[in-house]
């Protein structure tokens, strides 16, 4: 089943290539191709999880090559269902890099044998986690389309209307996006804190324990928290939650990466 990892790395890549070449000739039929690559990668993505799951018995996100490989298909599943609402042809130049980078990192350090500890064969463990990885693909997103609100901003502010203004999608259509995948991001969070409460009390008899990806998790949820707060105000819209959504990234990749502690295993 490794040969379906590598399809999925050949489509990834493909449909990167027709993206990129796509956003630059402004050519919707390359455009078109890299998303059924991108569709046709996906498809193979799932099945190969999906037999992962089968056969080892558990969510395939027990060690880093298969976290890094459940991420790439969280992102992917992401990028889907924004083209999908809202048909931003340019999305793929900036989502799809990140998709091909975790599926090669991905197949690179491929760990065949490998144990699973005794204590991450718990139901609690895969939904938090997994959670947790919808929660990180929809910041990624949401940081996706900050930074294309503030190029278009830039560009009439300055009436710097050129290369990059005529292919991107317009203020509005950036806004919606952010503040929708801010929303999907920040209650995706709130469910990872509050299951990996439930695990951490049948674990070790505490809900808190302020291990080092707790706490990064909780200063995640609470820049997260202030921006869905002050959006909701009407008082941070566009560029401020632009900005904000650059922050949070920081500190949600910043959570993805500690795994000491408590946090040893993911």
């Amino acid at each position: 089943m490794n040969g379906l990892l590598s399809a999925t790395v050949a489509l990834y890549l493909l449909g990167l290539l027709h993206s990129l070449f796509g956003f630059y000739q402004k050519r919707q039929t390359f455009v078109r191709i890299a998303l059924g690559m991108v569709a046709a990668g996906f498809v193979c993505h799932t099945v190969f999880l999906a037999w992962l799951w089968i056969a080892e018995g558990h969510l395939p996100i027990s060690n880093l090559s298969e976290s890094l490989c459940f991420f790439a298909w969280c992102v992917s599943l992401a990028f889907m269902t924004a083209n999908f609402r809202y048909k931003i042809h340019a999305l793929g130049a900036f989502s799809l890099p990140l998709v091909s980078l975790l599926t090669v990192l991905s197949q690179l350090v491929w760990d065949k044998n490998h144990s699973i500890p005794l204590l991450l064969k718990n139901e609690w463990v895969y939904f938090h986690a997994g959670i947790a990885f919808l929660a990180y693909a929809a910041f990624f997103l949401t940081f996706v389309s900050g930074i294309l609100y503030l190029i278009q901003e830039k560009a009439l502010k300055g009436k710097n209307f050129r290369f990059l203004y005529f292919r991107l999608p317009p203020l509005q259509v950036c806004d919606e996006l952010m503040r929708r995948f801010m929303f999907t991001g920040f209650i995706a969070m709130s469910l990872t804190i509050i299951s990996g409460a439930v695990w951490a009390q049948q674990a070790w008899g505490r809900f808190w324990n302020w291990d080092p990806k707790e706490t990064a998790a909780l200063i995640t949820w609470f820049i997260y928290f202030i921006l869905v707060n002050y959006r909701l105000s009407t008082r941070w819209r566009g560029k401020w939650a632009a900005y904000i959504s650059i922050v949070g990234l920081a500190a949600a990749l910043a959570t993805f990466g500690v795994n000491r502690g408590l946090h040893q295993y993911l």
